[in-house]
């Protein structure tokens, strides 16, 4: 699970429960070749580690189902609509070779003219069509944009956004050679069918909706509110990647963030509840969140901020919480045997209010417990404060703490 996944998939889970409503989890799995159960298991086991819930999924079923896209292909769903398109003239099949799209690609450079895919077989006759396919030759479904079309949207985060269909690029591919559906095929149909009101996605999906709304009105469906929030971006203003380090939620997890730690810096990366507050808990964001309040602008990814607020979670943590976590990370160090006893509990309490991060506790432990008292004692640092009185007033406030009952 990428971080941007994690902090799209928090502003949807915000978005329903500050409005009192339904989070619905899709499996996109079409992609065979990236799609295993294996990473299906890993995104589920983040999103659930953070803290987000929903009401219906592949995991728990549901009455929109089924939730993954390679079963509703089994069921028949996208080939039902698909025959709705054809049948009213939106959708036909294309021939078009690789080395005739991409001929024309070349001929529109040299012409440098924008490529516009201008299919010969929107038009082409039955019989055109039936020699083809009495050939076997391969082809996929287009829709078929109309001409000189206005498309505007109001959305939820960018405000009035306006298209034309010649901004498009020409008829698009909605249905592969094997029968897959492509993306913005696929998820007008799910989106439509299971009855989802609000689409929030991140910015890089914008392009898609002028497609996206033209099947919609083809299909007869209502088109859902759209909102397209702002990109994470590295420092360097590039695109967050693995080349800049830990970019999945799991790997945050193993260096010892916390999953509230985690969910508070990401609801900072492209919104604020309008306040100089920092640093909240789920609670607390769900009472905040207003979709009005997020940044149309790139939200920089800052580890060191990061960081900082994971650490004010940490100093949170009450202190069975402190035992449990923090202990258990001594013991997964193999300082302690186990996450029990006066001992890790002191140490604990003690480590809270020293670290940024749980995987700083055992360095940070080592350093306490190696401590050369005797050097000290002896140094010459030492004498310097005996002089100045500073070892007296230490000794002082231990005594005072002692009596008091605080030590």
């Amino acid at each position: 699970l990428h971080v941007g996944g994690a902090r799209t998939a928090l502003f949807n889970w915000l978005y329903a429960k500050s409005q009192g409503g339904d989070m619905l989890l899709r499996v996109e799995d079409t992609d065979m070749a990236r799609s295993t159960s294996e990473s299906e298991a890993a995104i589920l086991e983040g999103l659930k580690w953070c803290g987000i819930t929903w009401e219906e999924g592949p995991d728990i079923g549901g009455d929109h189902g089924p939730y993954r896209q390679s079963e509703r292909i089994e069921a028949g769903i996208y080939e039902e609509q698909l025959k709705k398109l054809i049948n009213g003239g939106h959708a036909y099949r294309c021939f078009l070779t690789p080395e005739e799209l991409d001929e024309m690609r070349a001929e529109a450079e040299r012409n440098e003219q924008a490529f516009v895919v201008q299919s010969i077989w929107s038009s082409a006759t039955q019989e055109q069509i039936q020699a083809k396919l009495d050939a076997g030759a391969p082809f996929v479904w287009r829709f078929r944009v109309p001409l000189d079309d206005e498309i505007i949207v109001d959305d939820y985060v960018l405000g009035e956004v306006e298209w034309t269909t010649d901004d498009i690029g020409g008829d698009f591919i909605i249905v592969r050679q094997t029968g897959v559906p492509m993306y913005n095929f696929g998820v007008v149909v799910d989106d439509a069918l299971m009855g989802i009101t609000h689409v929030f996605r991140a910015q890089e999906h914008l392009m898609n909706t002028p497609k996206q709304i033209l099947i919609y009105k083809a299909l007869g469906f209502e088109v859902p509110t759209f909102g397209h929030m702002p990109l994470i971006l590295a420092p360097d203003r590039s695109k967050l990647s693995k080349r800049h380090g830990a970019v999945s939620v799991g790997d945050y997890q193993k260096q010892g963030y916390l999953a509230s730690g985690m969910i508070n810096y990401l609801s900072q990366l492209g919104w604020n509840d309008g306040t100089n507050k920092e640093i909240y808990n789920l609670e607390e964001l769900v009472q905040s969140f207003t979709m009005n309040r997020m940044s149309k602008v790139s939200a920089i990814f800052d580890k060191d901020k990061f960081k900082w607020v994971n650490g004010h979670h940490v100093r949170l943590l009450d202190e069975e919480k402190a035992q449990e976590m923090i202990g258990g990370e001594l013991a997964r160090q193999e300082l302690i045997k186990e996450a029990s006893g006066d001992f890790c509990q002191q140490a604990s309490v003690l480590l809270r209010d020293r670290i940024s991060t749980l995987v700083e506790a055992g360095d940070e432990l080592r350093s306490m417990m190696a401590y050369d008292i005797d050097a000290m004692l002896t140094g010459d640092q030492f004498k310097q404060w005996v002089e100045e009185g500073a070892v007296k007033e230490t000794a002082k406030c231990i005594v005072e703490a002692y009596e008091a009952g605080d030590l």
